[in-house]
């Protein structure tokens, strides 16, 4: 299942080309199902409305692949629905994807469970102005793929930012900006024990800001897997993605963005419950750092929905 409404549409159906190339046709019949960006489910030719398509998996599938970013695929909307009808799927619950996505509502579950996280607040279309010292970082509560992160270096930058963000999104999340090194690190359900990746530095070179030209422009930024690191650190920014995957109560693989600042201080961004699967994203890599295929990967997520 991929696509959808989103603004992550075109990576859905990325990391979905790439699923589909190496997945193992020899144990799974596979069920291509594309969703429009109007939210139509296109099932074996024929078009449907959500809860139609929810039926009609019902009679045809054993279990889901979401190959989803974003809202409706990562918020819990579609992971839901599933679950009322009771087809097993890959990744996290509804539950789960709700909390993750949001990030107000993760960075305050983060800092319950002893986790450091950029000093933060919200700002409304109403109030622009803050008690972080700048420069901070704006982005939206709810979207993946850094869509709309920006830095400001002033209150002047931040209301030209906000005024326009204001037009998609009734709330914004501002913080401050730290200096250090970013990685990211996955953890994986291999037959029943989550299980660390090998960390990913981002090393930016043409840009100050890891956001959505950065991720998908060649040559903006260079993506290090595993990272250059001791072993020290590694173990520290695993076990920080291995408690934000158990205290979120993720499923099946998440992937968590930290930043690692200059005193050596862990920071916590942001988890993810459906991370890029294309063939330049971090999961693959770090896959294949760990020992494991494209091919592997997959089959081990599609093992991880039964349970």
């Amino acid at each position: 299942m991929y696509g959808g409404p989103s603004n992550e549409h075109d990576v859905s159906v990325n990391s979905a080309q790439n699923v589909l190339t190496y997945i193992d046709k020899n144990l799974y019949n596979i069920i291509e199902i594309p969703i429009s960006k109007e939210g139509l489910f296109n099932i074996n030719n024929q078009e449907y409305k959500t809860m139609e398509a929810i039926t009609e998996i019902k009679k045809i599938a054993d279990i889901v692949f979401p190959v989803l970013h974003g809202k409706f695929g990562e918020d819990g909307v579609i992971q839901e629905l599933l679950e009322r009808v009771g087809i097993p799927f890959v990744g996290s619950g509804s539950k789960a994807s709700r909390i993750a996505i949001n990030k107000n509502i993760s960075n305050a579950v983060f800092t319950k469970n002893n986790l450091t996280i950029p000093q933060s607040e919200i700002i409304t279309k109403d109030n622009f102005i803050i008690s972080i010292n700048f420069p901070v970082i704006i982005k939206p509560l709810d979207e993946g793929s850094s869509l709309g992160v920006h830095k400001c270096k002033s209150q002047e930058e931040l209301n030209i930012i906000a005024t326009k963000a204001f037009i998609d999104h009734t709330e914004m999340l501002v913080q401050e900006y730290i200096s250090g090194r970013e990685f990211t690190c996955g953890i994986l359900d291999v037959d029943g024990v989550l299980t660390p990746l090998p960390p990913s530095e981002v090393i930016l070179k043409d840009t100050e800001l890891f956001d959505y030209e950065a991720k998908y422009t060649p040559g903006v930024c260079v993506e290090v897997t595993p990272a250059e690191i001791d072993d020290l650190l590694q173990e520290e920014i695993q076990d920080v993605a291995l408690q934000c995957h158990e205290i979120i109560n993720c499923k099946s693989l998440s992937r968590t963005d930290v930043i690692v600042s200059e005193n050596g201080t862990i920071y916590v961004l942001e988890t993810n419950t459906l991370p890029g699967m294309t063939k330049t994203s971090f999961i693959p890599a770090q896959a294949k750092a760990f020992g494991l295929s494209m091919t592997d990967l997959i089959t081990l997520l599609i093992k991880s929905a039964h349970t």
